[in-house]
């Protein structure tokens, strides 16, 4: 496996973690400042979520070029962290 072919894998993986951060946002009761207020735990939660997986996304897009070979070590090691991105 060439290494482009797993950072789409990655990259398709992550989009695919943040969209379902976004889809698992609550409707406010009400569409005021004071339903959204409500849920600003919510919204703080899926914000800090949001900015740690591009952390962590901007991370490995710049190590990345460090790879010389993907190995089967790279790959299991590439899966054991798109699990703790996904948890």
């Amino acid at each position: 496996m060439n290494k482009e072919r797993l950072a789409a894998f990655t990259d398709a993986v992550l989009a695919i973690i943040m969209t379902i951060l976004v889809l698992e946002l609550e409707k406010p009761a009400q569409v005021t400042l004071a339903g959204l207020w409500a849920l600003r735990a919510n919204f703080f939660a899926y914000t800090l979520s949001f900015f740690w997986l591009g952390l962590m996304w901007t991370t490995h897009h710049n190590n990345w070029h460090l790879v010389k070979k993907v190995t089967n070590h790279t790959v299991m090691y590439s899966l054991l962290m798109r699990f703790w991105r996904s948890l």
